[in-house]
């Protein structure tokens, strides 16, 4: 009687502990990938024609390392003589993507543009390349992610590209089906977690010819080893979050990166991405470019040295918009 009373204490602190550690996951998980469905506040000014650095303590790495950009002068890339037109991108029964239209001058190729986690069009990481490309002569299509900016509420969660990419197949299909590109001439520029969703992209779709990433990933356990530390939880815990997210239906390993590298089938990817990258390490891109390379597939790393998450379109513009420009000129045009 004594035994069978303490293999059932046994059972019961099992599951408790088991029941506890699911919750633990759930909570991480949710904290780890929610969103705000909203535009951030610091970003609320910004638009095409004028933009600026995110705030102190806001940017896209900590510490003052970031807090040295606020207040950068950014003037010289605002577009106040191009036109920006509002478009509204039907992706899924009720979910919309909000973006703006930017035509360049004898246009070469279409370009759309994805901003990072917990972000919108409105960041200027966004803004900064967006100008770049009309500059070196492609339409750009910017697009706020669902969850985010504009766009619809669904979940209010990231899934780790999954959906995103999901969304942005169907954005390239409606960009060809409604004249704002041609077939050959469509290409994708995510940043970040943005980025995240363009590397998967390629196993999506056929329609988009080119892919360029700002500070990618490729080890999806590493990534969100980091991640989860990043915002303040114990790195092992990535773990129980995964498997919350399996039990919520959300598969955020579904469509892994590295079946979306050979999905590329001939077509060329570029990797931005800065050597100190606090947020996604830089060693990321270079399993990206290497596992790229070693299954015959194009995927150039740009390394920006001594360059933060995202800054090396800060440290190095001049570079930044030329290494754009001669991706998308080579990979779009005859």
């Amino acid at each position: 009687m004594a035994a069978r009373k303490l293999l059932i204490g046994l059972a019961v602190t099992a599951v408790v502990v088991a029941g506890g550690a699911v919750a633990i996951g759930d909570y991480v998980y949710r904290e780890g990938t929610s969103l705000t469905c909203s535009i951030n506040d610091d970003q609320l000014r910004n638009s095409p024609a004028e933009f600026y650095p995110s705030s102190i303590d806001n940017g896209p790495f900590p510490g003052d390392g970031w807090n040295r950009w606020v207040g950068f002068d950014l003037s010289d890339y605002w577009l106040t003589d191009t036109p920006v037109i509002d478009v509204v991108i039907p992706v899924d029964d009720g979910v919309e993507l909000r973006g703006w239209w930017l035509e360049a001058d004898n246009a070469q190729g279409t370009v759309v543009v994805t901003h990072g986690y917990g972000a919108s069009r409105r960041d200027f990481n966004t803004l900064l390349p967006t100008a770049m490309l009309i500059r070196e002569g492609f339409n750009v299509l910017l697009v706020d992610q669902r969850n985010s900016g504009e766009s619809t509420c669904t979940t209010g969660r990231h899934t780790a590209g999954q959906v995103e990419s999901d969304d942005f197949a169907k954005v390239a299909t409606w960009a060809l089906d409604n004249g704002y590109a041609t077939p050959g001439r469509l290409g994708m520029f995510g940043v970040s977690g943005g980025g995240i969703a363009t590397s998967v992209l390629p196993a999506k779709t056929t329609d988009v010819s080119a892919f360029a990433i700002e500070s990618a990933i490729f080890d999806f356990a590493d990534t969100a080893t980091r991640e989860v530390q990043y915002q303040g939880f114990p790195g092992f815990l990535w773990r129980l979050a995964n498997v919350a997210s399996r039990l919520r239906g959300d598969n955020l390993q579904e469509v892994p990166i590295a079946q979306a590298v050979v999905a590329l089938d001939g077509r060329p990817m570029m990797i931005l991405h800065g050597t100190v990258d606090q947020r996604l390490a830089f060693e990321e891109a270079v399993k990206l470019a290497s596992f790229g390379a070693s299954v015959g597939q194009s995927v150039v790393l740009e390394p920006f040295v001594g360059s933060d998450h995202t800054e090396g379109m800060l440290t190095e513009p001049e570079r930044y918009q030329q290494l754009l420009g001669e991706f998308f000129r080579e990979a779009l045009t005859d």
